[in-house]
């Protein structure tokens, strides 16, 4: 490894944020003796939550529990879970996330003959996550010439598309799909339930309290068993979102258990 190319990525890592941002809380600290402890203790939780290792130990018990194969089981539906949609753009209008979770169901809805539902309607109501699943689907349709019926029931275990497209969250996702299941006369579905990794737990404990049987299909894993190195002490962005988006988890299952869910 070459003295420049060791010199570029450190400029990098603290230049940019989060990095810069910990150094000015650290140059702060040393020059405004009142409040040094408030910006020591800001520089230090913004590098602890933007380094590699501590953002793997926070999502690791949330992600590891999915991070296996799909269970062989007898169930009526794969659900799928919408995360997030981009208006305007040339293709595949679904997130990142949303995109895997999405091509995730369909495989599985396929292999194994079942329905699959997609539900979520997110905050833009101009063009939903269920509009941007739809799209997604008729270009796989097109490019993969694979047919998704779309006329039939649930309760038929059959290759096909169903739509919620009005929830805003994950407490709706379940409500909603309990009222869709009851409509074609499944009282008590076992389903197939596909998420992102981290999203999991939460998205169990809602669908099992709507009187779901939950068989998880976790996809979009943000750890990996890869070996980590020196890079990863130093802080970085990549980091920082998945800091964020495990505590974001974290904060939703104490507000279940706050309900009593």
């Amino acid at each position: 490894m070459n003295t420049l190319y060791i010199v570029s990525k450190l400029f990098t890592y603290l230049v940019l944020p989060p990095g810069i941002f910990i150094l000015l809380f650290l140059f702060a600290s040393f020059f405004m003796r009142k409040f040094r402890f408030f910006f020591m203790m800001c520089g230090f939780c913004f590098y602890a939550l933007s380094n590699s290792y501590v953002a793997d130990s926070l999502l690791t018990p949330l992600e590891k529990p999915y991070n296996i194969p799909l269970q062989a089981s007898n169930v009526d539906a794969v659900v799928v879970l919408g995360g997030g949609s981009h208006q305007g753009v040339a293709n595949l209008p679904l997130s990142d996330e949303a995109n895997k979770r999405a091509l995730w169901a369909i495989m599985i809805a396929k292999k194994l003959n079942l329905p699959v539902l997609f539900s979520g309607a997110g905050a833009n109501q101009i063009y939903s996550e269920s509009s941007a699943f739809l799209d997604t689907a008729k270009a796989i349709q097109t490019y993969f010439s694979l047919e998704i019926p779309q006329t039939v029931k649930l309760s038929e275990k059959q290759f096909s598309m169903h739509m919620e497209n009005k929830s805003l969250d994950t407490y709706e996702n379940a409500k909603l799909c309990q009222h869709m299941f009851e409509q074609d006369g499944i009282l008590h579905p076992t389903i197939y339930l596909v998420t992102s990794a981290y999203h999991m737990r939460r998205s169990i404990a809602l669908y099992e309290h709507f009187g779901f049987t939950v068989i998880p299909a976790a996809t979009s894993f943000k750890i990996s068993s890869q070996e980590k190195d020196f890079w990863d002490y130093l802080p970085n962005m990549w980091a920082l979102e998945k800091s964020y988006i495990a505590l974001h988890e974290y904060v939703g299952l104490l507000s279940l258990t706050l309900r009593g869910i």
